[in-house]
């Protein structure tokens, strides 16, 4: 979703950058001793190729194995000391780690993420223990009709663009990544300029930023350049996919495009439309497909804002016999809005389930972190 995370009548947001180009953004919150210390790294999915993706989720994974600093099983050990555990993500456009700590415990916090993020070892045999668990992961996604469902869809839609690779990668690929390339994707794009640290919770802007300055600043400064990312034509015809396993349910996934975040005006329509289409019990897909037709098991709809034009969709679970009628009940009903505005009542309560969604995803200092980093990641948190 596109709203600023400001908006929640929180303290405003205070953006330091240091001298190397690490972004430090601190908002302060003095109602709990607590810190959420979120590091955010400007590299995903999205900056891969056919022969390497899934390695930033290989980084993500052997950050956390060894460290210049840092002996095997040290660095959960001693962030379980301070009564906390670091958690980590890999999306198309960034990957995430981050904890959070009482705010005495910060320096240590931060000093144990800035080693993970900044000094990893990406031993040999720690790349052969990870691949075999990553190969299962994905083993595991693909058995799961939505998770298999979600990267179809972004693999049929996209042709050019990159984000039609899966941000796990796929099992070819992971099988075939090598520490050569492992270590090649870190020095390219583990930098200061592309990484933002987030703080959230007890500490003061000044505070916050000396102390991420003690802990990232000694990060050389190295260059970063991204290749140019193929412009994805514009699409004339539909695409089907049709993927047949066992299962008792059929599982449809209807995409379409979706702007990017520097489509301002347009993410917003696009988040109410979506609220529209499948937020909750009042949503057109539950109200629609499920009470009044009792055409469907489960559904929703969803589109997540992201740095290039991406994909919303309507996924629906049902009968293997019903499809077709779900199929034409969503297309029909996507064309029925061409031609027609939804009414001012079907707008406010898509309005204020998306203010409802947003409020509460940000009601905790992990949450307001989260989103605070994840608009930094794609654009700008300001």
């Amino acid at each position: 979703m596109a709203f600023c995370p400001i908006a929640l009548g929180a303290a405003p947001a205070v953006l330091t950058t240091l001298d190397n180009g690490v972004r430090v953004i601190v908002q302060e919150d003095h109602s709990i001793n607590l810190v959420a210390v979120d590091v955010w790294i400007k590299a995903g999915s999205a900056d891969e190729t056919s022969s390497n993706n899934g390695v930033s989720h290989f980084i993500e994974h052997l950050a956390f194995k060894c460290t210049g600093k840092r002996a095997p099983g040290q660095i959960d050990m001693e962030i379980e000391s301070l009564g906390a555990s670091i958690e980590a993500r890999t999306s198309r456009d960034w990957t995430h780690f981050y904890t959070t700590v009482a705010s005495r415990y910060l320096d240590k916090a931060l000093d144990v993420l800035s080693d993970v993020v900044t000094n990893p070892k990406l031993r040999e045999e720690d790349v052969e223990k990870e691949r075999g668990i990553i190969l299962d992961e994905i083993s595991r996604d693909r058995s799961d009709p939505w998770r298999l469902l979600r990267d179809t869809l972004f693999a049929e839609a996209f042709s050019l663009h990159p984000y039609k690779y899966p941000a796990a990668g796929s099992a070819e690929s992971v099988s075939k990544i090598s520490r050569d390339t492992i270590t090649a994707f870190y020095n390219s794009y583990y930098t200061p300029s592309n990484i933002t640290v987030v703080l959230v919770g007890d500490i003061t802007s000044a505070e916050g930023a000396a102390a991420v300055k003690k802990s990232f600043g000694g990060f050389k400064k190295t260059s970063s350049s991204r290749p140019e990312i193929p412009v994805e034509p514009v699409r004339e015809h539909q695409i089907r996919k049709k993927i047949t396993q066992p299962a008792n349910l059929a599982y449809l996934a209807v995409g379409f495009p979706a702007p990017s975040v520097k489509d301002k005006p347009d993410i917003y329509a696009m988040d109410v439309l979506v609220s529209y289409l499948g937020f909750g019990y009042r949503s057109w897909v539950v109200s629609e497909l499920k009470t009044n037709k009792g055409l469907m098991s489960s559904g929703d709809s969803s589109f997540l804002t992201q740095k290039y034009t991406g994909i919303a969709s309507i996924n629906v679970s049902c009968e293997p016999n019903k499809l077709k009628d779900v199929e034409d009940a969503i297309f029909a009903h996507i064309a029925k809005i061409r031609e027609k505005p939804i009414s001012d009542f079907e707008l406010n309560t898509a309005k204020r389930s998306l203010e409802a969604e947003f409020a509460f995803n940000n009601e905790t200092f992990e949450g307001r972190a989260n989103s605070l980093g994840f608009y930094d990641s794609i654009d700008s948190f300001e």
